[in-house]
């Protein structure tokens, strides 16, 4: 399988309380998202690291990844409560999330933007970079 990455981004960990199923609908995300894109493994191991590419190419994965999972709609917006719900099964700290959300969900100018800066913001929160 490809890298191993998700938008919300960013935090798939084997601790995550996830189904088998979700854990499997996740990497068929990233994989179709991957070819979709033109991402690469390195790319998405870069990212999983912390190490964000900040490139068209990324942006427009993490765009596809949160279509994909219905956090971001076809218009661009986000759906908290999809996300929300998502970093949960990392975040077990409703409050912890809810700051996060807080911080992060910033509109940017692009879809692909807002996508890349609250990916990276959510890391930096969750692994305290």
């Amino acid at each position: 399988m490809k890298g191993i990455f998700v938008l919300c981004c960013v935090l798939v960990l084997s601790s995550a309380d996830m189904t088998p199923e979700q854990r499997t609908k996740m990497f068929n995300f990233q994989n179709q998202c991957m070819q979709e894109t033109g991402a690469t493994d390195e790319m998405i191991m870069r990212a999983f690291g912390g190490d964000f590419p900040d490139t068209p190419v990324f942006k427009e994965h993490l765009v596809c990844v949160g279509k994909k999972g219905g956090v971001i709609d076809e218009q661009g917006n986000y759906h908290q409560e999809i996300l929300k719900k998502g970093l949960m099964m990392f975040v077990n700290d409703e409050p912890r999330v809810d700051a996060m959300l807080d911080k992060c969900h910033v509109v940017m100018e692009t879809t692909q933007d807002t996508a890349y800066h609250m990916a990276k913001c959510l890391y930096e929160e969750h692994f305290g970079m």
